[in-house]
């Protein structure tokens, strides 16, 4: 079965019909959200790396990523991204995330590094200022989840642990298909690429991001937010082995920024 592409271009978002203000509904466009965030990236201090888009419906559906070459470390590097709809279908979203450099894989941090707001009211007003706000506090969402990485990593799951967790991704979260287990499974027999944590919670959760690269536009920040807190929930919850309990409940505490990982970011 041929997989779905979402990939365009930044002209055809800017070329989309916009469609008209109402007293109920008012748009924001993506030539806004574009502008705003390249400039609010500039204000932040961050240099941008790559510009990426996804869309459907001929752009009505549109996502925006953008990648900064500054805050990032040997693995990963800021991404800071956006959902935006002209069909009434969904509400403006902002968040802050990472891609991973060895796959391309997108993670996106969920509550502090994302917001959304419907399409009426003030949202026109209240866009600039949001999107200046999240990026400049964006370093230390990176931050954040450099710390989550490393929990993730130590902690090395079984094949009766792996096996639960895709089964409840599948069944308690729906953020899989079947189609997409089956992909996993092959990524755990025979691994495309090699995280440098084998058998962790982070190379599972690196299996699960690379099967969802081609979600839908309208589903992408929010199946990547809750596949990331969910690993990340995981991650409080299991023991890293040879670690006590004890250790676990620190494990964010002992990450400090002297860490060899850490010390990469440049943005400070």
């Amino acid at each position: 079965m041929k997989t779905a592409t979402y990939g365009t271009t930044k002209s055809v978002l800017l070329n989309a019909e916009i469609p008209a203000q109402t007293r109920t509904y008012k748009p924001v466009t993506h030539t806004q959200l574009i502008d705003l965030t390249l400039e609010s990236i500039y204000q932040s201090g961050f240099t941008l790396d790559k510009e990426l888009y996804s869309s459907s419906l001929d752009g009505q559906v549109a996502n925006g990523n953008f990648t900064i070459s500054n805050v990032a470390d040997k693995e990963m590097q800021l991404q800071i991204g956006w959902q935006n709809s002209y069909d009434k279908s969904l509400s403006l979203k902002f968040a802050i995330g990472v891609r991973i450099f060895i796959c391309q894989n997108g993670a996106v941090h969920g509550d502090m590094g994302s917001f959304k707001k419907k399409h009426m009211g003030t949202v026109q007003e209240f866009t600039p200022a949001a999107i200046t706000e999240y990026i400049k506090q964006a370093g230390d969402t990176f931050i954040t989840m450099q710390k989550e990485r490393e929990s993730m990593k130590q902690i090395e799951t079984t094949k009766r642990t792996q096996a639960e967790l895709v089964g409840r991704l599948l069944l308690e979260e729906q953020l899989i298909s079947t189609m997409q287990v089956n992909q996993i499974a092959k990524e755990l027999t025979s691994p495309t690429y090699d995280y440098g944590a084998p058998d962790s919670l982070w190379e599972l959760y690196q299996f699960t991001t690379q099967t969802m690269k081609e979600t839908h536009p309208r589903n992408w920040i929010n199946d990547h937010m809750k596949a990331h807190k969910f690993f990340v929930n995981e991650s409080g919850i299991m023991v890293p082995t040879q670690q006590s309990p004890a250790l676990v409940a620190n494990t964010f505490m002992a990450l400090t920024s002297d860490d060899e990982d850490f010390t990469q970011l440049e943005m400070f």
